[in-house]
C-alpha cells in the first residue's frame, strides 16, 4: 500500500487518467481555502487545476448553473446520469435532481427510517446509498421517488457505519467507518464478503483503470501496486 497524498480531503473525483482532489488548506493570512489538483497516475504526480475543471468533472457541462444553485458544491456526492442530468446528495440527506440544462427537476430529503443517507453509486436508473445510522445500504429509484431494496440493518452485522459505496461491474464496494473494512456485495445473489481491512477508518474506494485507491483517515493510498508484488 502506497500513500499518494496526505491532506484534509473534501472531495475526490475519479477520472480515466487519475483523479481530481479538492482539499482544505490554510492561506498565509490564516483563512481556510480550498485547493483543487489532479493526480496524474501515469506520471505519478499531482498538478494544480482551476476550480472550474473540478466542477465540470463533478457536475458536467452545466456545472456553473448547478454549482451556483447548490452554493456548497464541495460536500455533496454527485453523479452524472445517462440522460445528462445530475443527482446530488448531502450528508444531511438533502437530495436534488437536475435536468440536462442545469435546472432543478426535484429536490427533497432522502431519509431511511428517519436516518440520513450518504453517497451515490449509480446502478442503471437507480442508485445505492449508505445509511450509517442503521448499518444498512439502500437502492433508491429517483424516478419512483422510493427505496426499492435494503441490505443490512436490524440484527444484521453485514455493515458497521457504512459511509461510502462504489459500483464496479456486478459488485458494490462498501466502506465501513466503524470497523475499517471494505465489504463487497455481489449483485447477482447479494452475497456479502470482506474485501479489505485497514488499521484506520476507510471513507472511499475507487479505481483508475486497474489501480485501486482508498481514502483513509490519514490520506489517499493506492492499495494494489505492481511494484509490491
Amino acid at each position: 500500500m502506497i500513500k499518494i497524498l496526505s491532506a484534509d480531503i473534501l472531495d475526490i473525483i475519479p477520472l480515466e487518467i487519475g483523479f481530481i482532489i479538492a482539499a482544505r488548506e490554510t492561506a498565509p493570512t490564516g483563512e481556510a481555502t480550498v485547493a483543487t489538483s489532479v493526480y496524474d497516475q501515469e506520471g505519478d504526480r499531482i498538478l494544480p487545476i482551476k476550480i472550474g475543471t473540478y466542477l465540470e468533472a463533478k457536475y458536467g457541462a452545466e456545472y456553473r448553473t448547478i454549482a451556483s444553485t447548490l452554493g456548497d458544491y464541495l460536500t455533496c456526492s454527485a453523479a452524472i446520469l445517462k440522460s445528462g442530468g445530475v443527482v446530488t446528495l448531502y450528508p444531511s440527506g438533502e437530495l436534488s435532481l437536475f435536468d440536462v440544462d442545469g435546472s432543478v427537476a426535484w429536490d427533497g430529503k432522502l431519509l431511511y427510517q428517519e436516518k440520513t443517507t450518504r453517497d451515490i453509486a449509480l446502478d442503471g436508473s437507480c442508485f445505492w446509498s449508505a445509511v450509517p445510522g442503521i448499518n444498512a445500504i439502500i437502492r433508491y429509484s429517483p424516478v419512483e421517488k422510493r427505496v426499492l431494496l435494503r441490505i443490512g440493518g436490524g440484527s444484521s452485522t453485514a455493515f458497521n457505519r457504512p459511509v461510502a459505496i462504489s459500483k464496479y461491474d456486478d459488485k458494490l464496494y462498501i466502506c465501513n467507518e466503524g470497523n475499517n473494512k471494505i465489504r463487497t456485495i455481489r449483485l447477482e445473489d447479494y452475497a456479502v464478503k470482506d474485501y479489505a481491512v485497514f488499521n484506520e477508518p476507510v471513507y472511499k474506494y475507487f479505481r483508475v483503470g486497474a489501480k485501486e485507491y482508498v481514502l483513509l483517515g490519514s490520506g489517499i493510498y493506492r492499495i494494489n501496486d505492481d511494484s509490491e508484488k
